[in-house]
């Protein structure tokens, strides 16, 4: 103790300016009541100077200066939204209770209160911020590892504000999570009628578990059931709960082999027989007055065009389908380069009957896996040989590289689709990752039935965001007031009520498309995919330099570019640049693939749409994974990430059969599946564009020997690929103009 009290007197002397530094002692971590001790000085002498009030009461709440921490958030409090007052509520009641003899006691009863006094929503985001997204080991793992890595015995003041405020979510989040937890859970129960434990059985023997939620003190009348189906055992609640907060039954259904039922967790592959039935079981139950619509993002997207792909239930009145992957297509494959983030999700969904977050949090281990198969060079197919552990799954989509009848089976395909009648609304996000998936389905879809009830609704969102709610800011891009929509909370329940019980159509659905243009306040409204363009903007790839550029001109020409890359050396890489994060930055790397400008606009014009292309290139492989980066190089001089494609160039013309190129002779590869998306280009933008070849530790590397691309090693890599881009080359931008 007396070491404690003298650790103490040396932190408080020595402080004197804020260009000083603080004397410190690192004590052991096992050594909770030292350690607090230690921080609680470190938050009373740490300057202030330059955090925001936000961060200020983190300070005075751990210096335990509990009355001026309650002011202080009471004070935020009156100026934050309710529904962004989540965390702020946790603080104001772990300030107060730790006035009390009894912190646990203290607590559980103010929060137990304010749960009570709380609205069906904002218990639900209650949930879904601070149990779904429990970020408390992070905070604990994150604080240790930044007090480990101390090894000073003076300490920068900043290096005192940073463990401060992270000793805070440390301290605050590990002893309350318990606790507010389970009064989060009691409150539902109070709210709901909750039955978890329904297991349906399967035409073909298997079986499915169902969770049912109705709220609590409605009328008992039959109601129309709102159906999630997922994989994600265990993480849907809360959607049920808002459907049934909204009037209906909410239902959730999981994956064969997840939660109750028996079996074996098979992904993607009994979809579209087994949720069929489900829709089917829902109808003839006392509860239901025979209509079912569905929503779900991603997995879940994907589970409401399985259901279809034999025939649409009667009962089955709209589904939709938000950032929904289309298995094949954009999952685990982006035109037909498979991406390595699966190999970790088959273990994260099919390792127990829920989910396994610590698998799926153990970033050492995968980044460690992907950086030993770039470094060592071995096949794509030893992957899991490399990590020690058989992964099925993994290795199954490796034996069906191209779109076969294994993808086929899983969604509607080709006629399939004509079927579809009834309404629906797709949501997705220029950032979203799978957002080739949903505008697959949509234009399948478009293209087997003539003017379906299908509506589209896009903005600046990411695969979170497009299935909740935007937030103000999007990988370092402010977005604007009118992209601002709550899509989980509003207009999903707006089209459920407009379908499934006569009432008004949502507002923002004002044409068949409608999207918002980034830069701009505005949505635009328009009644196909064509309409949204007036005009292309095509460009050749021109020799002309400007610095490190070669020029874009709307004429072609006789140049040649060569691009020449050793596969061979593994202390760099190539293509690391064409995932956008983030949006906008001050440079790119100049020196990885070719790089081409066009010339200054000279009028504002608007990109609508997807980007495509066609290059011509004579080769001395056979194949080659390829993308294009899209920027707009902006007047004040920063790049803005527009869009991309990467595919391999075999099936560029045709995903379901693979035409290898004609080695050492001219080749034309025609491209048309990136990214869409909307945004004003100001006038002085230029484009900026970047033809790469694909080779890194995030995918397939594609030898060009022609073999299957897994198979393929370093072994492979003998000669360097050399590819020669022609003047032919161009890409074709759809804009709008307006007249």
């Amino acid at each position: 103790m007396k070491k404690s009290i003298l650790l103490l007197f040396l932190i408080a002397n020595s402080i004197t300016s804020f260009a000083q530094e603080i004397s410190f002692k690192k004590i052991k971590l096992s050594d909770t009541v030292a350690l607090s001790n230690q921080m609680q000085h470190l938050a009373r002498l740490s300057i202030t100077e330059g955090l925001s009030e936000l961060d200020v009461f983190r300070f005075q709440l751990i210096g335990a200066n509990y009355n001026k921490a309650i002011s202080t958030i009471k004070k935020q409090l009156k100026e934050t939204p309710k529904k962004e007052s989540l965390y702020l509520d946790l603080y104001l009641r772990y300030a107060k209770a730790k006035l009390t003899k009894n912190f646990k006691k203290a607590f559980r009863e103010s929060y137990k209160s304010y749960l009570i006094a709380s609205n069906d929503v904002h218990v639900i985001d209650l949930d879904k911020t601070l149990i779904l997204r429990d970020g408390t080991d992070f905070f604990v793992s994150n604080f240790n590892d930044t007090y480990k890595k101390i090894t000073s015995e003076k300490i920068s003041i900043t290096t005192a504000q940073n463990l401060v405020k992270k000793y805070f979510l440390k301290t605050v989040f590990s002893s309350t999570r318990d606790l507010f937890i389970e009064e989060i859970k009691q409150d539902h129960k109070r709210r709901y009628i909750i039955n978890d434990s329904i297991v349906i059985p399967t035409k073909d023997g298997a079986e499915v578990s169902v969770v049912l939620i109705q709220r609590r003190g409605k009328p008992t009348s039959k109601k129309a059931s709102i159906l999630v189906s997922s994989i994600y055992a265990g993480s849907n609640e809360t959607g049920a709960m808002l459907a049934a907060s909204k009037g209906y039954n909410g239902v959730i259904t999981n994956t064969r082999g997840k939660r109750l039922s028996k079996g074996k967790i098979i992904p993607f592959e009994y979809e579209y027989t087994d949720v069929y039935e489900v829709i089917d079981w829902i109808s003839k139950q006392s509860w239901s007055n025979k209509k079912v619509g569905m929503f779900g993002g991603s997995y879940n997207g994907f589970t409401q065009w399985a259901s279809m792909k034999n025939k649409v239930h009667p009962a089955l009145k709209t589904i939709v389908p938000m950032v929904a992957i289309a298995p094949g297509i954009d999952y685990p494959m982006e035109n037909n380069v498979l991406h390595n983030y699966s190999y970790s999700w088959n273990f994260y969904v099919t390792n127990n009957k829920f989910l396994d977050l610590e698998v799926a949090n153990d970033f050492n281990r995968w980044n460690n896996l992907k950086n030993t198969w770039y470094k060592t060079g071995v096949a794509f197919n030893k992957l899991d040989s490399l990590d020690g552990q058989v992964n099925k799954l993994w290795n199954t989509y490796m034996a069906h590289p191209s779109y076969d009848d294994y993808w086929k089976k899983m969604i509607p395909y080709k006629e399939e689709f004509a079927k579809i009648n009834i309404p629906i609304l797709t949501i997705t996000g220029y950032y979203d990752d799978s957002q080739r998936g949903a505008m697959y389905y949509f234009n399948e879809h478009h293209k087997y039935v003539k003017n379906p009830s299908h509506y589209l609704l896009m903005g600046p969102y990411d695969h979170w965001t497009a299935q909740t709610k935007p937030e103000e800011n999007l990988r370092n891009y402010t977005l604007s007031k009118s992209a601002l929509i709550n899509i989980e909370e509003d207009v999903l329940y707006q089209w459920f009520d407009y379908v499934l019980r006569g009432e008004e159509k949502p507002s923002i659905l004002k044409d068949k498309v409608n999207f918002q243009v980034m830069d701009t306040d505005t949505w635009m409204h328009k009644p196909s995919l064509n309409a949204m363009t007036n005009d292309t903007l095509k460009l050749h790839l021109n020799p002309t330099k400007k610095k490190e550029f070669y020029s874009l001109k709307p004429t072609t020409n006789t140049s040649k570019f060569d691009l020449i890359v050793d596969f061979k050396d593994r202390k760099n890489m190539s293509n690391t640049e064409y995932y956008p994060w983030p949006l906008e930055k001050s440079k790119i790397n100049k020196k990885d693939g070719l790089i081409f400008m066009s010339e200054s606009l000279t009028k504002d014009v608007i990109i609508n749409g997807s980007f495509l292309g066609d290059l011509e290139f004579e080769i001395n492989k056979k194949d080659v994974d390829f993308s294009v980066i899209l920027y707009q190089l902006t007047p004040e001089g920063t790049y803005f990430h527009l869009s991309y494609y990467i595919g391999r160039a075999s099936y560029a013309k045709n995903r379901e059969k693979r035409m290898l190129l004609k080695q050492g002779r001219m080749n034309t590869v025609h491209f048309e599946n990136s990214k869409l998306i909307s945004k004003k280009l100001s006038k002085g933008s230029s484009i900026v564009i970047v033809v790469n070849v694909n080779k890194n530790n995030n995918a397939q590397i594609n030898y060009g020997t022609g073999k299957d691309v897994s198979t393929e090693s370093i072994k492979d890599a003998k000669t360097p690929l050399k590819i020669s881009f022609t003047g032919n080359s161009s890409i074709s931008i759809p804009i709008w103009r307006n007249k």
